[in-house]
């Protein structure tokens, strides 16, 4: 019985990081949307820790939210045309 419990309890932390790094990856794609019509040299530090908190947002909402959080941000990503 302890190694279900273990088992379970893995197979949720890995879902949760696979989540995250999913929601990490669509809140870089959304960064790199504004980001490739513009200069990078004009990125400052502020904007900086601005994209980092947006991309681990987009990481802890899509753990909570799930594929919920994922298909709405997919499909705003495909709204915009590009």
């Amino acid at each position: 019985m302890t190694s279900d419990n273990t088992d379970s309890k893995q197979r949720l932390s890995f879902k949760a990081i696979y989540r995250f790094l999913g929601g990490a990856t669509i809140g870089t794609l959304l960064l790199l949307i504004p980001v490739t019509y513009g200069t990078f040299n004009d990125l400052g530090l502020v904007q900086a820790g601005v994209a980092s908190l947006l991309v681990v947002l987009c990481g802890l909402l899509s753990i909570v939210w799930g594929e919920k959080f994922i298909d709405v941000a997919m499909r705003m990503l495909n709204g915009t045309g590009l």
